[in-house]
């Protein structure tokens, strides 16, 4: 079933449409805005049989001014790419080997090294490392070049943000398995300094982050969701891409949040966290004070 949705308006009308990574149904789904609230049938992109796709992103790859697709096809260890061939239609174009059992999770497409053309940036669940495609500006991609999160950190997702207020976009990642934030500063034409960990609480799993200046003093901070200690945390930025130890919000007994955003819910000009609740089905909301 669906499992990770990007939302850019494919097809140049100026109405956001809807791009969903059917993880179930080895597809990537297009739905394309009529306008009011209302959406055309679901176009159907097949990723190949057991793909297991779970995370999308959309963004232009070739320079051709139409967003593609960008899916990570994590059973078959690749990273496929969907050109946008116009009127919001799309077609396949080349799956990018990753090495065998190396889980690619969620991607982010960003320019990481300066040169205008956005780039592919996966967590690697397996391979304990955060992985990057660097794009030669047609819509093809280099091989890829690995950054250490540590052994056995089981990475779940990656931010993509410049933290540290040198132009440069540095690499956020929730550690899983040894339960941390790994902070990867960019050093400049795409190489990274070794990552600097803060610890989100012992078996705390955190599954997904979420970079935003959540405290209005336009420093961008880190929110995680704590997927094992029913809680968001929250590091606040001292300015120069180091962190104050976590605070947390209970999200309740018997939750499991999972993944996490930010945006201004009840229009008061203040950050609020969303974040999806998997264990009751639901969508939690953490209004700011």
């Amino acid at each position: 079933g669906p499992q990770y949705i990007s939302i850019v308006d494919v097809n140049d009308d100026d109405k956001p449409d809807v791009i969903v990574a059917n993880n179930r149904g080895d597809s990537v789904g297009v739905l394309l805005n009529k306008g009011y609230g209302q959406f055309h049938a679901v176009n159907i992109y097949e990723t190949g049989p057991t793909t297991y796709p779970p995370g999308v992103a959309v963004v232009d790859v070739n320079s051709d001014e139409k967003p593609d697709i960008i899916v990570t096809n994590r059973n078959l260890n690749t990273i496929g790419i969907f050109l946008n061939s116009g009127h919001g239609q799309f077609s396949f174009n080349k799956n990018y080997p990753v090495p065998f059992g190396f889980g690619v999770m969620c991607p982010q497409a960003v320019d990481v090294n300066g040169d205008t053309h956005p780039d592919i940036i996966v967590a690697n669940s397996g391979g304990a490392s955060v992985g990057i495609f660097f794009n030669f500006g047609d819509g093809t991609f280099t091989n890829w070049t690995t950054f250490s999160t540590g052994i056995d950190s089981q990475p779940n997702s990656v931010f993509v943000a410049d933290v540290n207020g040198d132009n440069k976009p540095d690499l956020i990642v929730g550690n899983n398995k040894t339960s941390n934030i790994g902070v990867l500063l960019n050093g400049g034409n795409g190489k990274f300094f070794s990552q600097t960990i803060y610890p989100t609480g012992p078996n705390s799993q955190p599954r997904s982050v979420f970079v935003a200046d959540i405290n209005c003093d336009n420093k961008p901070d880190i929110i995680v969701a704590n997927s094992n200690e029913h809680n968001i945390g929250i590091f606040l930025n001292f300015g120069n891409g180091t962190f104050q130890p976590q605070i947390t919000y209970a999200t309740g007994d018997h939750t499991k949040p999972w993944s996490v955003t930010v945006g201004d819910i009840n229009d008061d000009n203040k950050p609020d966290i969303i974040f999806s609740d998997t264990a009751n089905h639901q969508i939690g909301i953490l209004i700011r004070s």
